[in-house]
């Protein structure tokens, strides 16, 4: 993703295309920025669906690892959610993105929808699930861990369904 002038994006769009899956031009200012927040928007409201949904058919008894394995085999499944599942299964929230380093991309990316005067309920509704993940001791955290906030809300017991 970059943005700027989009002759100097053409020029370098060769050696873009040999490094990422995809190059794309986002627009003449600072766009990029714009769009790499709203992809960790979309990730932190993507992984608070995750947690909720898991939680509920762990709390009704279906094994979590079971549930995953089942949800990575379907439409819904995306590469990110097969690479962490054995990490939400162990419940290993070893850092790779902390729950503190999301809830500043939702404090730009929220700030920057007020200021477009662009609705985000969702987004709001997670922000509130983030900033209270960290207010129980999960700063430092992978993000992944809003499960154990979901967990506990759920009245889960450490280690059930896994």
């Amino acid at each position: 993703m970059a943005s700027g002038p989009i002759e100097s994006f053409q020029q370098v769009k060769p050696y873009l295309d040999e490094i990422a899956k995809v190059a794309v031009h986002a627009g003449a200012q600072e766009q990029s920025r714009l769009v790499k927040l709203c992809h960790n928007l979309y990730l932190g409201m993507m992984v608070q669906a995750l947690v909720e949904v898991t939680s509920l058919v762990e709390k009704g008894g279906t094994d979590r690892a079971a549930f995953l394995e089942f949800l990575n085999a379907t439409v819904l499944a995306s590469d990110w959610v097969r690479k962490r599942t054995p990490d939400l299964v162990k419940r290993d929230w070893t850092p790779k993105f902390t729950t503190e380093m999301l809830r500043k991309d939702f404090d730009l990316g929220l700030g920057l929808a007020r200021s477009l005067e662009v609705p985000m309920p969702v987004g709001s509704a997670t922000y509130q699930l983030i900033q209270s993940a960290i207010g129980i001791g999960l700063r430092e955290e992978d993000f992944l861990s809003l499960y154990e906030q979901q967990a506990r809300g759920a009245a889960l017991e450490q280690g059930t369904g896994s």
